[in-house]
């Protein structure tokens, strides 16, 4: 899973979808720099933290949720 918006990524929390990787570890709110809106970058597996750190593309990371082991 990449960039969701906010209805999907709270499906994903409510535990609607699971991807071939099983349920994602962490998703990231952030504004984007095309509209200025916020987006919500999903982080599949271990090897996929960090994907959404800050960038000219991701503004103002922050952690929207994060999957409790």
């Amino acid at each position: 899973m990449g960039t969701v918006n906010k209805k999907i990524a709270d499906e994903i929390i409510a535990g609607k979808y699971a991807g071939e990787d099983g349920w994602p570890i962490r998703i990231v709110e952030y504004t984007n720099m095309f509209d200025g809106g916020l987006s919500y970058g999903v982080e599949q597996r271990e090897c996929d933290r960090g994907k959404y750190s800050a960038s000219p593309s991701v503004i103002n990371p922050r952690v929207y949720w994060e999957r409790k082991e």
